[in-house]
């Protein structure tokens, strides 16, 4: 999935420094905020298809950090040095593609452990793409096709920068296909707006076989009069593998693609298995980082409101960090059995703070029952192999997860 997120502060004015490039972070600018809060979902017409239902659930709402589980000691055992691995997927057959985020290579590491010296694919020098600003632009999430054992589809997300500034300027979402272990006939499913902060960093497949996108948008203030599903920024939007909306999604013709709206920055969502609902965090401008129970049809604020609400309309988070900002990346739900004491947790990576693990009650998900830190050093992406290992990256490294 993602890159560095958290705060920007007060030292990301125009570009990056020479000695240390600024890292993709969450921009916590003030900005001006409409209170136009996304429509309710419309019921269909008899031309339409059936819209997926809104998600049922309500959520019970927390500003303070849940208790503690107790769980085993774990630690992180490096597997390769890399340049800012930004996103992680594991191959059917064992083999972890990462992304190199200015880079712009996709690198394999063999199932004994060595990283293949050429690159699956350069996405740079494909799409003619070269950083000279390192702000919230790169290459980022990779996901296989779930027929990819069939079709050999894998996809990926990288920004586009403008020619004049170098920020980035458009999100392409690219399909290749693996052609005898290496990336060939990029094609473009997906051309979305980006901007220089906050944009689309992840690609996550759900049971439902459909992709979904999540988009960032920093807040300002949109046509006072303009439908805010229209703006494709701050959605988490679900597509079929060829880019197209499905036609069941819940906004129908208003909003094709739109599944979900009122984000700021979600990195990454993680499904419950077999489920329609799913887990991620969303970074705030200021405060009010967030981790959300994500349904179908919900608006979740932004830039109307960020934090705990009782708005009509407006979903609240399971949890609101309020002033304390984690920054919110990569999420999974492990579902291995090499780590008993993690199954069917989420294992949420924060730029600022590590691996946690969050317990919610799969039939009943409204509230965050226990977080607990899990290990140091997971600041960008995880994802689990097939045989259960959890692998997570960090700006320079690679990483598998043990026991302590």
């Amino acid at each position: 999935m993602l890159l560095a997120a958290g705060c920007s502060g007060t030292e990301e004015r125009g570009s990056a420094p020479a000695t240390q490039p600024a890292t993709p972070s969450t921009s916590r600018e003030t900005v001006a905020a409409t209170t136009t809060a996304a429509p309710a979902p419309v019921p269909p017409t008899s031309s339409e298809p059936e819209q997926i239902p809104r998600g049922r659930f309500t959520v019970t709402p927390r500003r303070s950090l849940p208790p503690r589980e107790r769980l085993p000691a774990f630690r992180a055992v490096r597997i390769a040095d890399a340049n800012y691995p930004a996103g992680l997927a594991a191959a059917p057959d064992g083999r972890i593609l990462y992304s190199e985020l200015w880079g712009g290579r996709i690198r394999v590491i063999r199932r004994d452990g060595s990283v293949d010296p050429e690159p699956w694919a350069d996405v740079n020098r494909r799409f003619g793409i070269e950083w000279t600003q390192l702000f919230h632009g790169g290459l980022s999430g990779i996901a296989f096709d779930p027929e990819y054992e069939r079709n050999r589809h894998v996809y990926v997300v990288t920004q586009v920068p403008h020619r004049r500034t170098g920020f980035a300027r458009r999100s392409l979402v690219v399909r290749y296909t693996e052609v005898n272990g290496r990336g060939r006939r990029p094609r473009v499913i997906l051309d979305l707006p980006a901007s220089k902060f906050d944009n689309t960093y992840s690609l996550v497949f759900g049971p439902d076989g459909m992709l979904y996108v999540p988009t960032g948008f920093l807040g300002t203030r949109r046509p006072g009069n303009a439908d805010p599903l229209a703006d494709l920024r701050g959605k988490i939007l679900r597509v079929t593998p060829a880019g197209k909306a499905p036609g069941d999604n819940p906004y129908g013709k208003r909003a094709p693609r739109v599944w979900a709206a009122g984000f700021k920055n979600t990195f990454d969502l993680a499904f419950f298995p077999s489920r329609d609902y799913a887990v991620g965090g969303d970074n705030g401008t200021v405060d009010h980082d967030e981790i959300n129970l994500l349904m179908a049809g919900h608006d979740y604020g932004y830039p109307a409101h960020e934090g705990v609400t009782t708005r009509r309309r407006l979903t609240p988070p399971l949890l609101d960090f309020v002033s304390d900002a984690p920054a919110p990346v990569g999420i999974l739900h492990y579902s291995g059995r090499r780590h008993p004491a993690l199954r069917g947790r989420f294992l949420l990576c924060n730029n600022d703070g590590g691996m946690v693990a969050l317990r919610l009650r799969p039939s009943n998900p409204g509230r965050l029952l226990r977080l607990t830190p899990v290990v140091e050093g997971c600041t960008l992406d995880l994802v689990q192999t097939p045989d259960g290992t959890v692998v997570f990256s960090d700006a320079g490294s690679i990483y598998r997860l043990a026991p302590g």
